[in-house]
């Protein structure tokens, strides 16, 4: 790669990891809009991060206007000169607007996805052994006061995850592409102390995925030992993958439940690399529940893109039609949430994403996720599409607050011991 005479602004404005991404043309370009269009160190902070953002969603538009705009000014006839910006750094004030302009129009459109997906280059993961230390058994990490929340409790079991999910928090968390399996959950299992009047949903699958590693180190006989000791909870095996061999093999308890995330096979292929394809989850989900292991579905996260009124209704009514209410427990919906920092994050993998192409607001808990608006349409079609199971199977929004849950549901909860209620007795109701 070209090395080139960086200024120092530029250096300062823009994470030399960042610069490393992009391609000749736009460094250059950056260039420029120090030194001769005079862009502030904040304008050039800007300009570089929409130029990756542009290069990962496919959109040459940005750069192209940009050069459009600067041609068309130096091509002005003399006799128009009055109306000419009156120094380069009038000439970049106007610069840096239309390239404000692009961006925002941008971001704010439906995404456009190739149907065969985007090709990654992408670790290959290796497994190491872990001691669990610690407490266990916590409060989902997602959980916010200022959120209507569930009350899910969360092991944390395993760390990391082989999938390579663009949204996926986890790849905030684990620089190395290693998955460490825990050598003695059996024993930290049997420190936790429930409350036997009380009834739990546990899940297993916020750090990593809960059935991609099968039955690694032994935690699935763990897990549902420590289940069947415990008729009061339901564990939640929540996963991306087709992997269910050991539970079709094994016996497993009736209070645990296999549960998976959806999305439209063009959001599998594009933005979660690496897990299995919508048809092997839908079949393995009917394989357990044809197995009587009670199944979850989790619409989450959904996205908007172009089609996607069409692709989410035929997705929910192909589930609603494959599966009885009686053998699910739950669905969820839920949209694209990041936490501040995830952008500078996915920015310097430079996937060939377009998770950043959206039009963002900033929830009560700090959060960024899609505009209410567009949540409030994408949640108004899926529950249109989930009307047979009203009143069947519990439906709720996940990470969702009040206003949005009045708006779509016509309800919310005030806390979240009233939510885990009236949860726990729709779910508890189909356990045998």
């Amino acid at each position: 790669m070209t090395t080139l005479p960086t200024p120092t602004k530029l250096n300062k404005a823009l994470d030399s990891r960042l610069q490393a991404k992009l391609p000749l043309e736009d460094r250059l370009f950056l260039q420029a809009c120090e030194e001769k269009w005079r862009f502030s160190f904040q304008q050039l902070k800007q300009t570089g991060e929409w130029l990756i953002d542009v290069r990962m969603w496919k959109e040459p538009r940005l750069l192209l206007e940009a050069k459009k705009l600067l041609a068309d000014l130096e091509a002005s006839p003399s006799g128009e000169a009055d109306s000419l910006p009156a120094n380069p750094g009038q000439i970049g004030e106007r610069l840096f607007r239309r390239m404000a302009k692009v961006h925002a129009e941008l971001a704010g459109e439906a995404k456009v996805y190739p149907r065969d997906g985007a090709r990654e280059d992408l670790p290959r993961h290796t497994f190491v052994d872990k001691e669990l230390k610690g407490r266990l058994l916590r409060l989902c990490p997602a959980a916010s006061e200022r959120a209507v929340c569930c009350n899910l409790k969360t092991l944390s079991i395993v760390d990391n995850c082989a999938m390579a999910c663009s949204y996926c928090v986890l790849q905030n968390h684990y620089d190395e592409a290693k998955i460490a399996v825990p050598t003695n959950l059996k024993q930290k299992l049997a420190e936790i102390q429930l409350h036997p009047d009380k009834r739990y949903r546990i899940g297993t699958g916020e750090y990593s995925d809960s059935l991609l590693w099968g039955n690694r180190n032994d935690i699935l006989v763990d897990l549902s030992a420590f289940a069947e000791r415990h008729p009061n909870i339901i564990l939640e095996l929540k996963t991306k993958s087709a992997n269910v061999d050991w539970l079709l093999k094994n016996p497993v308890p009736p209070n645990v439940c296999a549960s998976w995330s959806l999305n439209p096979q063009v959001i599998i292929s594009n933005e979660e690399h690496k897990t299995a394809g919508l048809e092997r989850r839908l079949m393995a989900a009917r394989a357990v529940a044809d197995k009587g292991i009670k199944v979850g579905f989790h619409f989450h996260p959904m996205f908007y893109f172009s089609g996607w009124e069409d692709e989410y209704e035929f997705l929910i009514k192909r589930v609603v039609s494959l599966f009885r209410p009686e053998e699910v427990l739950w669905v969820s919906l839920g949209c694209v949430t990041m936490m501040k920092g995830f952008a500078q994050e996915l920015r310097s993998k430079f996937q060939s994403s377009k998770l950043l192409q959206m039009r963002t607001e900033t929830t009560p808990d700090g959060k960024i996720t899609y505009a209410f608006d567009i949540r409030e349409a994408l949640y108004r079609n899926a529950l249109q599409a989930l009307s047979p199971w009203k009143g069947q199977v519990f439906q709720y929004l996940c990470m969702e607050h009040a206003p949005m849950w009045n708006s779509v549901m016509g309800y919310d909860y005030p806390n979240m011991a009233a939510f885990d209620d009236v949860f726990n007795a729709s779910a508890f109701a189909k356990i045998k």
